[in-house]
């Protein structure tokens, strides 16, 4: 998994047991690693940059090659039955979505069969094509009691999986893609470390009100996937006067507030926070205040922090290979009944 944040790539391995409504997994190993050098090409096509043909090409080659590498020491030697990449989005605004990798070259390095394009197929029904990890989710941490999955990543996605009812799943608001930002162009780092900057600051109550204003009028219904152009970055440059503690604060304060509160759909008994986000200690105290439930990390429940999403993407690929679709009308809105698979490379046999 590389999701839009760009920081990093993320590797599962995952035992699969069985099939249909019964499959039940296990993450046995998981490694990250760095983009390499498809990152600067990559980060030009997520904002919008012009690239040449070449520049692309290349960048999809590398990324591929980077994702074998990292899959390769998750795997530790493990006999793979399938792999799967999500392959690293550049462009999402339904119905145009680019998820970009070379799956060919990943299958032929890991030596098995890779599905990829996971998004493609629910697009294809009308769908948004996200959040497309309800079902894994469900897999991986359902059977008790109501709980909320919350997945701080560039975007938040939550999936609400009720005990006894039926999943839902929707995107939230801008979460990495707004601290990293401002980490960037305050400090000039790549994030906010646990976020001890922002945790040194004052909250502003003025700015607050008007970042949470700015969430609940664009993010509010829940009605679309978000992706391209909902970063929200124009709101730090617009606050340039405010000094560097308090606005990290409070970007925190109004993006936790936001997503706690946005958790609380379902009734949940508790949640379980994963992603990168996940080390930064004010957000999780701003999430868990607003939500005013038990919070967790997901390695409470088997599943590193840094792997759910990448063991979603394993999960996701087993279902498909039932021949089951991996996304939920109700969730994506996509059209009922049979919807496209996503697609898969096997390599070639030795000669």
């Amino acid at each position: 998994m590389t999701g839009t944040s760009l920081d990093g790539i993320d590797a599962a391995l995952v035992q699969i047991t069985g099939a249909g409504p019964s499959l039940t997994a296990s993450v046995l190993n998981h490694a990250s690693g760095p983009f390499g050098p498809a990152r600067d090409t990559l980060a030009a096509l997520c904002r919008g940059e012009p690239a040449t043909a070449a520049d692309i090409a290349a960048a999809r080659r590398e990324l591929a090659d980077q994702t074998a590498a990292v899959m390769r020491r998750a795997a530790d030697g493990a006999s793979l039955q399938f792999a799967a990449v999500h392959g690293q989005t550049v462009y999402h605004s339904p119905p145009d979505s680019w998820q970009m990798i070379d799956a060919a070259r990943v299958a032929h390095a890991l030596g098995c069969p890779t599905a990829f394009d996971l998004r493609g197929g629910d697009v294809a029904a009308g769908g948004q094509g996200a959040p497309v990890t309800p079902l894994a989710d469900l897999v991986l941490f359902g059977g008790g009691p109501p709980r909320a999955v919350v997945n701080l990543g560039g975007f938040c996605n939550i999936t609400w999986l009720p005990g006894d009812g039926d999943v839902r799943g929707r995107d939230i608001c801008p979460c990495n893609h707004l601290l990293d930002a401002a980490a960037r162009m305050r400090l000039g780092r790549p994030y906010d470390e646990d976020g001890r900057i922002a945790g040194s600051g004052q909250v502003d109550d003025t700015l607050l009100a008007t970042l949470t204003q700015t969430l609940h009028t664009q993010f509010h219904g829940g009605e679309r996937s978000l992706g391209t152009g909902d970063e929200c970055v124009q709101w730090i440059e617009h606050h340039a006067s405010t000094d560097t503690p308090t606005l990290l604060a409070t970007l925190a304060a109004a993006i936790g507030t936001f997503i706690g509160t946005a958790s609380r759909h379902a009734n949940p008994h508790e949640l379980l926070i994963a992603g990168g986000g996940a080390h930064h200690q004010p957000l999780l105290a701003a999430i868990t205040s607003a939500a005013d439930r038990p919070t967790m990390l997901t390695a409470a429940r088997g599943v590193p922090i840094e792997a759910r999403e990448a063991a979603c993407v394993a999960v996701l690929a087993a279902i498909d290979g039932g021949g089951e679709p991996t996304t939920l009308p109700e969730v994506t809105g996509r059209r009922p009944g049979p919807c496209t698979s996503m697609s898969w490379c096997r390599p070639l046999p030795d000669s």
